[in-house]
């Protein structure tokens, strides 16, 4: 088994795991808590830890932040959490809004292939645009 630590938030919706990378400050929290109202469940907020198990890497939240999500201009909140999901998606989110019609794009994470879209996540859309990916690899699951 290997194991990694990304600065990272990760949800989880219907089972499929959703790896959010982005610098300080580009709303992977805020995108989260976006994702959760909309029915996603918290895996981590700021720090992911993915492991290797055989073919699949899996999310856990860090021991010391299990649960918690930073909610800016309220604070720290506690939500519910799980752990042990098979990444599914990786989401990396820019600084404005990407290629208006880009090619389809994959990253390597561990020596695992995975599906990766460029988002603007401040996007009022940035939800909804995770989704219809999900949506386009479950079709092909």
């Amino acid at each position: 088994m290997t194991a990694k630590k990304f600065h990272s938030t990760a949800v989880v919706i219907e089972d499929f795991g959703i790896l959010i990378k982005g610098k300080p400050g580009s709303g992977k929290s805020d995108l989260a808590l976006r994702l959760i109202d909309s029915g996603a469940t918290l895996i981590s907020d700021d720090l992911t830890i993915c492991k290797k198990i055989g073919d699949y890497l899996y999310l856990y939240p860090h021991s010391k932040t299990k649960g918690l999500l930073e909610v800016r201009e309220i604070g720290i909140m506690t939500v519910p959490y799980v752990d042990s999901i098979k990444l599914t998606l990786v989401v990396e989110l820019v600084e404005k809004e990407f290629e208006r019609m880009p090619r389809k794009m994959n990253c390597t994470l561990l020596g695992i292939k995975f599906p990766k879209i460029k988002i603007f996540g401040k996007s009022s859309s940035a939800v909804a645009k995770i989704k219809i990916k999900l949506n386009q690899i479950k079709n092909y699951v």
